[in-house]
Parts: structure tokens; C-alpha cells; sequence
């Protein structure tokens, strides 16, 4: 009878230790679900320790036993989770071992930035390491095996930009390698059919596809800009392209810490990007272009037009000219436009 007791006294407490360190509900301390943040290869031990700082575990020491007898240590991926307070140590670990209740991480990158305002964007909206994601920006033989062109030194020009989703986690070489891998699509697919512009390499097309972009404000007018650069080229006359200038200069935003608009000097400062000093497309790309100014270089508008200029009343436009006479006519145009505005 004794022995029949005692067995059924551990018994009980060999119930009571399980529903304790599985199934009991931890102390709810606040309403509203916490965001958990899990790094790459945290262990069970950090996990408990961020947990236990939420307020969201009755004993750190129920929890990891919990974890470590259901082996959530292989099961755990990077990411952010969903925990509301009140859960049991079985509930919360099928929440950090699911996807059911993981994040989705969301960035957007703009048509138009560059490779620095991409690392920027990249640590601000997916907590990652914008230092990494510049080494792995400028290794060329990660870039190149990835498709980019060989004459390319960084991944400039070569980032797709678009809105990237991740479920559980992002890295700075996951990311750059699924946004060349969306830019690779769109180059194979779609932007070179029927292109009117064979003579231009790769790299070429996407040069002056960051040129247009950082010039053109309106979409109407990204063929006609093209199409200006290329009649440019094709008579071996300079492109005197600001925003290449800029570039150069690392004056662009995202660049610097104090991005300004390009001066006189400036012009005269020589360097491999400076358009009104070198005949030609600078070394490579300025910024990210968008598929719009990609297929304007490979669709550009046939005109005759050598030179254009910002119209400055507002509009966003240009216009656009034929001669330099007529071109110094619109500067004056574009003078008067700007004094007029209130």
C-alpha cells in the first residue's frame, strides 16, 4: 500500500513538473503581443534571456528545459515573431519555430538610388548590416557570377529597384542577390526585345539608363532625354550630364552626408564620372534605374535634339534643342520662367 502511495506521489509530481514547464500559462504582465527579435544562430539560453526581458516567462529555467527537450534549438530561423503575453513555454515555442506568427520584413527600394542609399535602406527597414551589404556590393566575382557584366566593379546600376519581402529573415547577400536576380528577369525577358539600340553593351545601356533616370522628373519624357544622349554619342560629342558629375564627386544623396547641387568648379574637377570633361558613358552606372528608363534607351525618341534643359517652372519638364543658339534661347526661357515663380 506504501509503495503503491509513494508511486502514485511521483507519479503526480512528474505530472505536476510537466504541466509546470509545458503547459502551465506564464504570468500576463501587459496586453498587446511582443515583438521578438531572434538573430541569426541565437541559441536557447539568448532566446530565454530576450523573453524573460519582455516579461513574458514565469521561470527562464521551466522555458529552457522546455526548449531544449522539444529540440526547438534546430528549429529556431532568424526573424521577428509575434508573442503575446500569457502564453504557455509549448505555445511560445511553436510560435518561434513557425511561420504562422513571423513578420514579414518589407523594404522598398526607389527607382533611382544608389548602391549607398540601397545599404541605407537595407539596415533601416530589414536590420541589416549596411557594411556587409557594401563588401558584398563591390565583389565582383559575387556580382559576376550572378550575371552582372564584366566590365561592372560594383553591383551599381544592377539592383532592381522594387518592394522585397522576407518571411523569417533577410542577409545582406540574400538580398543583393535576389534584386540582381529580379533585374537579370527583367533584362532577359522583356527590355531587350526589339531593342532599336544593338550597338550598346550591357553595361552601356545601363550607364545611360542611371543617367536618364537621374535626369528625367517626368516619364513622358524619359525616351526624349535617351534619345538626346545617344544622338550625343553617336557624334562623339561630350553628354555634360550633371548627375553623373555628382556622382563622381560622391555628391549624390545617399552618398554623403551633405549631397548638394553640382557648381561651376566642379565642372572643372576632374575625375572619370565628369561628363563635361570626358567624351563618352562614365566607367558604369550612377544609380538604379528602373525598367522605364531602361527600355527608353532601348526604345529612345527619334529626333534630332542635342541639348535640353530643366524648364524651371514647376512642371518638372524640359526643353529640349536642337542647336546651341536655340538652347541658349531656352536657358533664357527656363531664367524668366524661375523669376516669375511666386
Amino acid at each position: 500500500m506504501r509503495r503503491t502511495f509513494f508511486l502514485l506521489a511521483i507519479l503526480a509530481l512528474l505530472l505536476g513538473a510537466v504541466y509546470y514547464i509545458y503547459f502551465l500559462k506564464n504570468p500576463k504582465l501587459s496586453e498587446g503581443e511582443v515583438v521578438i527579435t531572434i538573430p541569426q544562430g541565437t541559441s536557447v539560453a539568448a532566446l530565454t534571456d530576450t523573453l524573460a526581458a519582455h516579461d513574458l516567462l514565469r521561470s527562464s529555467l521551466a522555458f529552457q528545459i522546455a526548449a531544449r527537450t522539444l529540440g526547438a534549438a534546430k528549429d529556431l530561423h532568424a526573424g521577428r515573431y509575434r508573442i503575446a503575453p500569457g502564453l504557455s513555454n509549448i505555445e511560445i515555442i511553436r510560435r518561434l519555430t513557425g511561420s504562422e506568427y513571423a513578420l514579414i520584413l518589407r523594404a522598398t527600394f526607389p527607382e533611382g538610388i544608389t548602391i549607398y542609399r540601397a545599404a541605407s535602406i537595407a539596415k533601416d527597414k530589414l536590420g541589416l548590416d549596411s557594411g556587409i551589404f557594401m563588401r558584398f556590393a563591390f565583389d565582383t566575382a559575387f556580382l559576376h557570377a550572378l550575371g552582372v557584366p564584366a566590365e561592372a566593379h560594383s553591383a551599381e546600376g544592377y539592383l532592381f529597384p522594387d518592394t522585397y519581402e522576407f518571411l523569417l529573415s533577410a542577409d545582406p547577400k540574400g538580398l543583393l542577390t535576389k534584386m540582381i536576380k529580379h533585374w537579370k528577369r527583367m533584362a532577359d525577358d522583356s527590355l531587350y526585345e526589339n531593342s532599336d539600340e544593338e550597338d550598346l553593351s550591357l553595361q552601356e545601356v545601363m550607364t545611360l539608363a542611371s543617367i536618364v533616370e537621374a535626369e528625367a522628373h517626368r516619364p513622358d519624357e524619359r525616351d526624349t532625354i535617351a534619345g538626346v544622349y545617344l544622338n550625343r554619342l553617336r557624334i562623339g560629342m561630350k553628354l555634360d550630364a550633371d548627375p553623373a558629375v555628382q556622382y563622381g564627386l560622391h555628391l549624390t544623396p545617399g552618398m554623403s552626408d551633405h549631397p548638394r547641387p553640382i557648381t561651376h568648379d566642379d565642372l572643372l574637377t576632374p575625375n572619370p564620372y565628369n561628363s563635361y570633361m570626358n567624351v563618352g558613358l562614365p566607367p558604369g552606372p550612377i544609380c538604379n534605374p528602373g525598367a522605364a528608363s531602361i527600355r527608353a534607351v532601348l526604345h529612345p525618341a527619334k529626333s534630332k535634339y542635342l541639348y535640353f534643359v530643366a524648364r524651371r517652372d514647376g512642371s518638372g519638364g524640359h526643353y529640349f534643342s536642337k542647336s546651341l543658339a536655340e538652347q541658349d534661347r531656352k536657358i533664357n526661357m527656363a531664367r524668366a520662367n524661375a523669376l516669375s515663380e511666386p
